[in-house]
């Protein structure tokens, strides 16, 4: 009988160590602290679905039980397009939310019941009083964010994301890489002289078309983001809102002397003359597209017109670990020679071929406009 209750006493500590061993703190990029006693085993992932692959790899989407699919074929038509058919369990799974706003099902959440949920800032802000809903029912909430373009939120919540998918090593990887490549970018524009910096820049993420001019993005977020980054002085840097529409007139009047514009497949009523980037986006298309948005009126008296520095970006390939690349591409587009040894194209493909090789990748990211369209 002795033998017996050691036996059981020595299996119970044998088991504490091993959960003991697994349990693991996470702080979110809200400041939150998270524990879990094992690694998790279900999530919702209500944003930042590529990221969480890239680090989990095509197995970890077997962990996945929902997304936010609501109008995700509307907003990112090729993205949809390349992933679903690449992942067709992607199809399967149900939606909880909104892919391109901040609206989660919060039934359809707890019914699931998963063991995380993972969210973005604007999510967590917006979600705030069904936080503690999620929480009372056993759900863990994570924030993340890939949004306000900081090496310090990307890494992170890719630190993150690796220590929940106990994929650590390959999180650090993408960690060194994207650190390592923008500092490197961030080093090079801080050496340059003064004069070669605050270039004239007007970025238009151009999804209402020609005839109307789409949203431009202030210091802090995205696009707006890169260019104080790399010291260029983004017409729209001061810009009351995160993002919004430059008027015409403030547009012309301001002269810039470089201009990015944004395009991806928006399912809308421009769908004719938008600005087309991304994944299934011919090069042709896209010149074609991006050559009719120089004949807008009085875009003929701009600098950047008239030396051909238009330039056009993917919207849809921001806000995950590959973003870097389009950091190193415009900082190339405004200092190409501080920069003419990097291919950011290449880096892109490689990335994706590196830690998602299994997406049928193909499409049009970042061109400069052909001056004979």
């Amino acid at each position: 009988m002795m033998k017996k209750i050691l036996a059981i006493l020595l299996l119970s500590v044998s088991f504490s160590a091993v959960v003991a061993s697994e349990s693991f703190d996470i702080t979110d990029v809200e400041g939150r602290t998270i524990h879990f006693d094992q690694h998790p085993n279900t999530f919702v992932v209500a944003n930042y679905i590529a990221n969480f692959m890239m680090v989990g790899g095509k197995s970890s989407l077997d962990k996945v039980i929902a997304l936010t699919k609501d109008g995700w074929e509307e907003t990112r038509f090729g993205e949809y397009q390349v992933f679903t058919q690449s992942f067709p369990k992607m199809k399967e799974l149900p939606s909880i939310g909104g892919y391109h706003d901040d609206i989660l099902n919060a039934e359809k959440i707890l019914s699931l019941h998963p063991d995380v949920l993972l969210i973005g800032r604007t999510q967590y802000t917006e979600n705030n009083q069904r936080i503690k809903t999620f929480e009372n029912a056993g759900i863990k909430v994570v924030v993340l964010d890939y949004h306000a373009m900081t090496t310090a939120n990307h890494t992170r919540s890719t630190e993150i994301l690796g220590k929940m998918l106990n994929r650590e090593d390959i999180a650090a990887a993408q960690n060194k890489t994207y650190r390592d490549s923008l500092e490197h970018v961030y080093q090079t524009i801080r050496n340059l002289p003064q004069d070669k910096k605050n270039q004239r820049a007007y970025m238009e993420t151009a999804s209402k078309g020609v005839g109307r001019y789409g949203n431009s993005y202030n210091k802090d977020v995205l696009w707006g983001a890169i260019l104080k980054n790399i010291e260029a002085a983004n017409l729209a840097e001061n810009s009351p809102q995160p993002y919004m529409a430059l008027d015409r007139e403030y547009v012309i009047s301001q002269n810039p002397q470089i201009i990015f514009i944004g395009g991806s497949i928006w399912r809308n009523k421009s769908e004719g003359d938008q600005m087309r980037m991304g994944f299934t986006v011919k090069a042709d298309d896209a010149q074609k597209r991006l050559a009719a948005f120089t004949q807008r009126p009085g875009w003929n008296r701009l600098d950047a017109v008239k030396n051909n520095q238009v330039y056009a970006v993917d919207h849809g390939s921001l806000r995950n670990m590959a973003d870097y690349t389009f950091t190193q591409f415009m900082a190339k587009t405004l200092y190409p020679e501080a920069f003419k040894d990097i291919d950011p194209e290449k880096n892109l493909n490689d990335f994706y071929k590196t830690y998602l090789p299994e997406l049928k990748y193909d499409g049009t990211f970042m061109i400069h406009l052909n001056k004979a369209q």
